[in-house]
């Protein structure tokens, strides 16, 4: 009789989470030619290991002909050695009174989303046109916060990690990795550490 409750269940599970629609629009992409070249992956933490704060600063420095109009950074803060997991962040300071700025950290739901869908296509400096070019964003966060998005948990968008150890299974771990970024990020920009400091995004991430 039991079985036949959990099959039950099950099936009615099933049946529902097929009406869910999904939030998130299907996007055209582009995909990499031959003749991109995308570098080589930024990890900071060793930096930070040694010191090294104005090179990890300058380093992850976001060098893009179409996105000059709005300053930032990005790369990735390993959370757990042990297993190589890393998340990926991209930061973008305030434009207007940026010593006095709130820091807002976006991320975005699933579990599983990554938080890139909010920068293009929600409240980011920038977003895509028909014609797949870049152009800014006439209302953005950044104009008067630091904003910074994450990759999170590990395996999401570019954050990842070299064992299946390494991937989040409640919520605890989530935030233990995300903590961790956090921190390392604040000791690269200790400059915004003491600003007023939110947490933020939507669906599951909010």
């Amino acid at each position: 009789m039991f079985l036949v409750k959990v099959w039950t269940v099950l099936l009615i599970v099933n049946f529902c989470s097929g009406n869910f629609v999904n939030p998130y629009p299907r996007l055209k992409y582009r995909p990499l030619s031959g003749a991109d070249d995308v570098g080589e992956p930024l990890f900071l933490t060793p930096l930070i290991h040694s010191g090294q704060l104005d090179e990890a600063r300058n380093l992850s420095i976001v060098r893009h002909p179409e996105m000059n109009f709005a300053p930032s950074h990005s790369g990735y803060l390993t959370v757990d050695p042990k297993t190589n997991s890393n998340l990926f962040f991209w930061y973008f300071p305030a434009k207007v009174s940026p010593k006095d700025a709130s820091v807002i950290v976006w991320l975005q739901g699933g579990p599983g989303a990554s938080s890139l869908f909010g920068l293009f296509t929600e409240n980011g400096p920038f977003e895509f046109t028909k014609s797949g070019k870049v152009a800014p964003r006439k209302y953005s966060w950044h104009h008067n916060h630091h904003l910074i998005y994450f990759d999170n948990p590990v395996g999401t968008g570019f954050s990842f990690t070299d064992d299946d150890k390494g991937y989040s299974t409640n919520e605890n771990e989530v935030g233990i990795n995300l903590y961790e970024a956090l921190r390392q990020f604040f000791i690269i920009f200790s400059d915004i550490q003491p600003n007023p400091f939110w947490v933020t995004g939507e669906s599951y991430g909010g």
